[in-house]
């Protein structure tokens, strides 16, 4: 009888391992989490669901004056798109960082458009395909419409050296 018992009770925490591992590729909502989605206004870190990360990164974060002083050189020609995800730790840690740079080189906000997806990247509809996102955030930059590079997750070095890098052929010497 107790050798049945702990053979019901192996087979039982074996299902359910193999059931979790089958539920991998689903990705739900986590109880009481807001997620953005869509087009979103830079506005939407001022909501009480994520002003304290991204404040918290903001006043933190200290953006290196030798790339900050390439960057002012920005023309009216470059436009930034960002794909994030609000439930993102690195959209977490470098949407802070980035509005920081931006509103230090005085980046116009016209000039950035920002994509807030799901845990799946599916919605809104169509976007990972459109714009090719594999992984968030994705900071996509484009020269007169044509992109000329991006920052995939995180920045290779920082996320103001890495844009340099990319804007450095547009950039005066």
């Amino acid at each position: 009888m107790k050798n049945n018992l702990w053979k019901i009770l192996f087979l039982i925490v074996v299902s359910l391992f193999l059931a979790s591992c089958a539920s991998t590729k689903k990705v739900t909502v986590k109880p009481n989490e807001h997620m953005e989605v869509g087009w979103t206004p830079r506005t939407v870190f001022q909501s009480p669901s994520y002003a304290a990360w991204f404040d918290t990164g903001y006043a933190a974060y200290q953006p290196q004056t030798e790339y900050i002083d390439r960057l002012k050189d920005f023309t009216e020609n470059v436009d930034l798109t960002v794909v994030y995800g609000t439930w993102c730790s690195d959209s977490k840690r470098e949407m802070p960082r980035f509005f920081k740079i931006m509103d230090t080189v005085e980046f116009p906000s016209d000039h950035i458009t920002l994509i807030a997806v799901d845990r799946t990247m599916q919605i809104p509809p169509g976007i990972a395909k459109e714009y090719n996102i594999t992984n968030v955030p994705t900071f996509i930059l484009k020269y007169r419409g044509i992109e000329i590079g991006r920052i995939i997750e995180s920045p290779k070095t920082t996320l103001e050296w890495d844009l340099v890098d990319i804007l450095s052929p547009l950039l005066p010497q």
